[in-house]
């Protein structure tokens, strides 16, 4: 068994029956635009959680853009986060026990309604969660030398039993490139070995498996800020089931995406345009906060491939041939004409076997009595005549092909208007002991949608209602609107792309959500060996079982370090290995690189200057670029970056981004130490935010020791100062016991290892 890599959460379990132990852990996708946190025990995101307690979080649910919490006005908003919880759901029954009470479940991740239900130990026992960085320069700012072009930047893998009996591992990969770093791809490897309890020594379970359904369940939401912005909360009732958002089903790349269309039911206000008409002219101008559109991502996930090797066998003529334990199956699946919507004359039905869109309500007796039945599609499926109608002057998506669809796990358009919660599902498949089942799905995130195309889903526009099946995705080349400060409703602009454009982190021309799935099929299948990608949209029952992952590449950004100097500026530095990496899909070769400054991780970014190959050298033949903005003050924080460009003008992502705060290199030595604000006033206005009661202590040295203490002389705090890099230390009020200090008089000695001494008293009113 691997060895567990642990990360923040860890939750440890000790078995009383068995002597070993099992961790639920969990790592994060953070190379890429896209971000989020994969667990061993099936989780994606969190646990499916739709109750005012889901309101905030601390890693990313599907966050994108990246780096996206901030302040704003007093207020912690966790940022633009798209899902309420993802996972996979399993079902099987034992042969010779057929039937709906001797049916097995295992709920990995996507189960629970307002809180969740754990899976941990009871649905699934982890194995473990390895993280691999196959990055093509390392931490250090050396070569990799073990760098694989034939593989993601990022590889986390995870692996979990089942009281299902069926392992399960899941591979998941993300690159920085700026065309598929929106995307992140998972491939599911399903075994049957017989383990319920998480010790492969051990084997509880031998006989056969009928009628296995695997159901990839997502809950999704675009996105967490615009709904905190709009309603204060995130909560499932404020706004998701209230007919804010629409769920969209694109049969080119059996894509599933939502995307915000109203705010309490007004048109007007789709995206969650900014409501504060002030600050809805900032945001758009400037980019700051992602664009005055709160809203605009269109989240989903996409079927890359899926096994149909092991699909069960329905044989209407020789009934000992048939493999189902429900026999009713046979009879509820044929067409007008009697034929068998089969594939391929395999007697093995189309997929997939359900395609649903409904409630956040995922609780596990709903899903086991109505949408893990083998005897139950629920949806229902495509016939001849399911092309239904389309909106007013469109017609049905130009890829509707009724042999192909029909019999296929239909889309619950009907349902559009109410659906967070999108499952598909797969099966039934036989299983014998050993036999294995790949399933490959990609986590995908555009600005929006092609409004162009016509998809299943969507509301009227005049009626609000699901009147049709297919309908066009709203366009964010449209009026936006918000309040003036009498709350009355303003429009803005007529057309908010065509005014503002794209916010910084849609960083390269892939930018709807169809032409990130697009990018996620490609990155799937891999260049030729002429070095083209195949020609898509492709498939999933045509696709191989597992992926190329041969993909075209920007030269990578440098590492990057910063100093502060003693001249009041930001010097950055990096060296040439940058240029001399190598690789068969390289785009180009290096020229040139960016220097880039914001305030936020997510931008915008200010270009401070283009440096040429070979110039900007030092002493020693590393670059060192002097940010020498004044604007940018002591004592404020920024991030940096550093990217690529190539002689085709392909440029590498931001992967060295890094946030550093100015201010002046440590002192030599210590002489006297300046305390500001002193006196501090509570309402000084000397920090902003969670920053308003800040002291600072200035003119130290790069290594020393400060000690407060009170008026009677007890210590308050002690503060270990070791940067050479910064000559000051931020103070936030509180004791060694985690108490806010109170007002009066404090005094504080500041030593160093050499032995000299400075001390001084400082005032707080509060």
């Amino acid at each position: 068994m691997k060895n567990i890599h642990k990360y923040i959460l860890v939750i440890l379990t000790v078995c009383s029956s068995l002597n070993y132990a099992q961790v639920r852990a969990y790592e994060i996708h953070k190379r890429g635009m896209l971000w989020q946190t994969v667990f061993n025990t099936g989780e994606l995101g969190r646990s499916w959680m739709t109750g005012s307690e889901g309101n905030t979080t601390t890693v990313p649910l599907m966050e994108w853009p990246s780096r996206s919490a901030s302040v704003l006005n007093g207020t912690e908003y966790s940022g633009q986060h798209n899902s309420i919880g993802a996972g996979v759901l399993i079902a099987a029954n034992l042969d010779s026990l057929p039937g709906q009470a001797n049916r097995l479940f295992a709920h990995c991740g996507a189960v629970g309604a307002s809180s969740p239900e754990m899976a941990f130990g009871r649905w699934s026992m982890p194995y473990y969660i390895d993280k691999k960085e196959n990055f093509p320069i390392l931490s250090d700012g050396s070569l990799n030398s073990g760098y694989d072009p034939d593989e993601a930047e990022e590889i986390i893998e995870a692996s979990w039993a089942t009281s299902v009996g069926i392992k399960v591992t899941r591979t998941s990969r993300a690159w920085s490139y700026p065309d598929y770093d929106d995307l992140i791809i998972y491939e599911y490897e399903f075994v049957y070995n017989g383990d319920i309890d998480g010790n492969e020594k051990t084997v509880e379970m031998t006989k056969k498996l009928k009628d296995v359904e695997f159901a990839f369940v997502y809950g999704l939401a675009p996105s967490m800020y615009g709904y905190q912005r709009n309603y204060n909360d995130w909560k499932y009732d404020a706004g998701m089931y209230k007919g804010d958002q629409d769920m969209y089903w694109d049969m080119d790349y059996w894509l599933t995406f939502n995307q915000d269309r109203m705010k309490a039911l007004d048109w007007k206000f789709s995206g969650k345009p900014e409501p504060d008409s002030t600050l809805f002219r900032y945001n758009a101008t400037t980019g700051a906060n992602g664009g005055a559109l709160l809203s605009p991502q269109a989240p989903g996930f996409c079927v890359m491939q899926y096994d149909t090797l092991h699909l069960t066998v329905f044989n209407p003529t020789d009934t000992t041939k048939n493999e189902s334990e429900y026999k009713t199956i046979l009879s509820a699946h044929k067409d007008s004409k009697g034929a068998y919507y089969e594939l391929s004359g395999s007697n093995r039905l189309k997929q997939p076997w359900i395609n649903r869109l409904q409630t956040g309500d995922v609780s596990s007796t709903k899903m086991e009595t109505t949408e893990l039945l083998a005897t139950d599609r629920t949806t229902g499926y495509y016939t001849s005549s399911s092309a239904g109608t389309a909106a007013p002057g469109l017609t049905a998506n130009s890829r509707w092909n009724k042999d192909y669809w029909r019999g296929r796990g239909k889309n619950q358009y009907g349902n559009t208007a109410m659906a967070v919660r999108k499952n598909i599902n797969f099966g039934p498949y036989t299983m014998n002991l050993g036999d294995t089942v790949h399933i490959t799905i990609a986590e995908v995130v555009g600005y929006g949608a092609d409004a162009n195309k016509a998809v299943e889903g969507g509301r009227d526009s005049a009626t609000g209602k699901s009147s049709y099946q297919w309908n066009k995705v709203p366009s964010w080349y449209r009026a936006a609107y918000s309040y003036d400060k009498s709350h009355n409703i303003v429009k803005m602009t007529d057309n908010y792309l065509k005014d503002y454009g794209y916010p910084d982190y849609v960083n390269s021309n892939v930018r709807n959500v169809q032409q990130v799935a697009h990018k996620a099929y490609e990155a799937y299948l891999g260049l030729d060996s002429a070095g083209v990608y195949s020609k898509l949209p492709i498939h999933p029952d045509e696709m191989p079982v597992k992926g190329s992952y041969k993909i075209a590449m920007p030269c990578p950004a440098p590492v990057i370090s910063l100093a502060n100097t003693d001249t009041f500026t930001v010097r950055i530095n990096w060296n040439r290995v940058a240029e001399l990496f190598s690789s068969p899909r390289l785009t180009g070769v290096l020229t040139k690189y960016k220097v880039y400054r914001s305030t936020s991780g997510m931008g915008p970014w200010k270009l401070l200057d283009t440096v040429l190959v070979g110039t900007h050298l030092d002493s020693i033949g590393n670059y060192a670029f002097i940010d020498k903005d004044q604007s940018y003050q002591i004592g404020d924080y920024a991030y940096y970056a550093v990217t690529s460009i190539d002689d085709k003008g392909f440029e590498s992502g931001k992967t060295n981004i890094t946030y550093f705060k100015k201010s002046i290199a440590a002192v030599k030595k210590l002489n006297k130490v300046f305390v500001v604000p002193n006196p501090l006033l509570l309402k000084s206005g000397y920090g902003t935010g969670t920053d308003a009661d800040r002291i600072t202590f200035y003119e130290l040295p790069a290594k020393c020791t400060i000690r407060i203490f009170s008026f009677a002389g007890n210590l308050v705090e002690t503060i270990e100062h070791d940067a050479a890099n910064d000559f000051s230390e931020d103070y936030f009020q509180v004791t060694r016991n985690g108490q806010s200090i109170a007002s009066g008089i404090y005094f504080y000695v500041v030593s160093t290892p050499s032995g000299d001494k400075y001390s001084g008293k400082m005032l707080v009113i509060k």
